[in-house]
C-alpha cells in the first residue's frame, strides 16, 4: 500500500503537476492582498483566501478526476492491475491522494493569505493608519481555521461525486463540470428543494441540502439551535446523516470502478 501511494504522488507530481495549483493557490492572496484588496475589502477577502479559494476548489475537482480518467485514457490502468494490488487499493490510494493533495492546497493558500495580510499590515503600519490597519485586518484565527475544516469536510462529498462521474462517464472533463455546477449552484439547488420541501418534509434531509449546512457549520450555539429548528435534531444527527452520505457515495464510486473493463 505504500508503494501504491508513492506511486500516487509521483503522478500527482509529475503528471498532474500538482505542485503548479500549489504555487497559483499561494501566490494569487499575496498579490491580491498586497496590491488589490482595500483596506476595508481585507476582512472579506481573508474568507475567500484572498481569492485562492477558487483556484483550490477548481484544483480540487481537476485533480480528483484526473487520478481516475487518466488512468483509463493512457492504458496505466492495465499494468497496475497485473501487480498484486487489488482494485480496493489501488481505490483507496488515488483516495488518499487526492484527499491530502486537496489538503496541502488549502494549507499553500493559507499560508498565502496570512502572508499577504502581514505584508499588507507593514505597508500600511504609519503612526496614521495604524488603528485603521489594526481595525480591518483583524482576524478570529479559531473562528477562521474552523470555517476552512468546515469547507473541507464539506468538499468530501463534492469529490465523491466526481469520483462517480468520472467513473461512469470516463470522462474527466464531465465530472469537473458537475462538480463546478454543484459548488456553484448550490444556492439556487437550495431554494429548489426548499420548495419540494414544503411538499414532503422528509426532504430536507437530501444530501446537496445536509452537505451545505455541513459546509457552513459555526459551532456556535444559535447555529445549533436553528438546526435543531429546521431538522427536528441535533447536530451531531446532520453530521451522522452528512457521513453516511459521503461512505454510500464513495463506495458507489468504488463499485463502479471495480466493474469496468480494462
Amino acid at each position: 500500500m505504500f508503494t501504491l501511494l508513492k506511486q500516487e504522488a509521483m503522478k500527482a507530481w509529475k503528471q498532474n503537476r500538482v505542485y503548479i495549483w500549489a504555487i497559483i493557490a499561494f501566490v494569487l492572496p499575496i498579490i491580491t492582498l498586497t496590491s488589490f484588496t482595500p483596506m476595508a475589502s481585507q476582512a472579506t477577502m481573508y474568507g475567500s483566501l484572498g481569492g485562492s479559494s477558487i483556484i483550490v476548489t477548481i484544483g480540487m475537482l481537476v485533480l480528483t478526476a484526473l487520478s481516475f480518467t487518466q488512468e483509463f485514457t493512457f492504458g496505466t490502468i492495465r499494468p497496475l492491475l497485473s501487480r498484486q494490488y487489488s482494485r480496493l487499493q489501488i481505490f483507496l490510494a488515488k483516495i488518499i491522494t487526492v484527499i491530502v493533495e486537496y489538503f496541502l492546497l488549502i494549507v499553500f493558500s493559507l499560508a498565502g493569505t496570512a502572508i499577504g495580510r502581514l505584508i499588507y499590515r507593514a505597508m500600511h503600519d504609519g503612526s496614521t493608519e495604524k488603528i485603521y490597519t489594526t481595525y480591518y485586518t483583524s482576524l478570529d484565527w479559531k473562528a477562521f481555521l474552523f470555517a476552512l475544516l468546515m469547507s473541507f469536510i464539506g468538499s468530501l462529498f463534492v469529490m465523491a461525486i466526481v469520483l462517480l462521474v468520472s467513473n461512469i462517464a470516463k470522462s474527466s472533463a464531465a465530472a469537473i463540470s458537475l462538480g463546478v455546477v454543484i459548488l456553484v449552484a448550490t444556492n439556487i439547488l437550495s431554494a429548489v428543494t426548499s420548495a419540494l420541501i414544503q411538499l414532503w418534509a422528509p426532504l430536507k434531509w437530501n444530501p446537496l441540502t445536509v452537505q451545505n449546512v455541513v459546509s457552513y457549520y459555526t459551532g456556535t450555539s444559535d447555529f445549533n439551535k436553528t438546526i435543531h429548528s429546521y431538522f427536528g435534531a441535533g447536530s451531531w444527527v446532520l453530521f451522522v446523516v452528512y457521513g453516511a452520505y459521503v461512505l454510500v457515495m464513495y463506495a458507489l464510486a468504488y463499485w463502479i470502478f471495480n466493474r469496468r473493463s480494462v
